[in-house]
């Protein structure tokens, strides 16, 4: 009678266990698949911005580079890499405010 009832809780007990490292590796597929998501996401979003202005502070491409290094960290390695490829090689600020300093340090001579 005992190994009956043995018999059916190792059986119980193995099939919850099964059951529960499924769930949690459902929830981790599901959660690893979400974060990529977003990080491509906001690289996207990053690249569309920038691109546009047709400049990228340093400060954001800091930024961005540390995103995309977790997401290829995930093993993605898509278009993000030419997105971020092409994010470092706009300049850091527009002409005018180039030129607006150079304008303000010739003021600044004169005045000295």
């Amino acid at each position: 009678m005992i190994q009956i009832i043995l018999k059916y809780w190792v059986e119980i007990l193995l099939t919850a266990i099964t059951s529960g490292i499924i769930y949690v590796f459902k929830q981790y597929a599901g959660l690893r698949n979400g974060l990529e998501a977003l990080l491509k996401n906001e690289i996207v979003r990053i690249y569309e911005t920038y691109s546009k202005l047709g400049y990228c502070p340093s400060y954001m491409k800091e930024n961005a580079n540390e995103i995309y290094v977790n997401y290829n960290k995930l093993k993605k390695n898509d278009m993000a890499t030419s997105m971020i490829n092409a994010l470092y090689k706009l300049p850091n600020e527009t002409k005018e405010k180039k030129n607006e300093e150079n304008f303000e340090r010739q003021v600044c001579w004169e005045i000295n």
